[in-house]
């Protein structure tokens, strides 16, 4: 069986958020916030994604429906509730995974401190030493107080799984 985060998805508008976290997880979830339905079925079946989507109508398709393309239904509007769906249908591993951007899904890069001078708020720059950066979109990354929030996070929504 293939290791977990070999799973590829794709997310429709609705579920944005969801996408966001994912990411920030280590998963390679294509998120275009225009995208129509058969923008996200094309992409799906050329890159062999999983489809996330609260959208009935468009698990009505042939696509679906003959099971060419597969799929998650959001139930839930908590992003709680959806990562926790995911987690157990797709049986994803949920923690903190800063391998790619949350914002724009491209691949980070590590970077020395010294070229992240003046890139970054002081602060950041004289407490922490690792740093990574966004090719695709121009972002820095570290990890800080954000980073400490979603490890927080990802550890509750798991040990809510284990009770209950």
């Amino acid at each position: 069986m293939p290791h977990k985060k070999q799973t590829k998805l794709i997310a429709d508008v609705m579920v944005g958020k969801l996408a966001r976290y994912l990411r920030m997880a280590g998963y390679d979830v294509a998120y275009i916030n225009d995208a129509d339905d058969d923008l996200i079925i094309q992409i799906a079946k050329k890159q062999g994604r999983v489809v996330l989507t609260r959208d009935t109508m468009m698990l009505e398709r042939r696509e679906f429906k003959n099971g060419i393309l597969r799929s998650v239904f959001i139930m839930d509007d908590s992003l709680k509730d959806q990562l926790l769906q995911v987690k157990d249908e797709l049986e994803l591993i949920l923690e903190p995974n800063l391998i790619l951007c949350p914002v724009c899904n491209n691949l980070l890069e590590d970077v020395e401190k010294k070229s992240v001078k003046n890139k970054v708020p002081l602060y950041v720059y004289e407490t922490r030493d690792d740093f990574k950066y966004c090719s695709r979109c121009g972002r820095y990354y570290w990890r800080g107080s954000h980073y400490d929030y979603i490890k927080e996070y990802f550890r509750r929504l798991n040990d809510n799984l284990k009770r209950g």
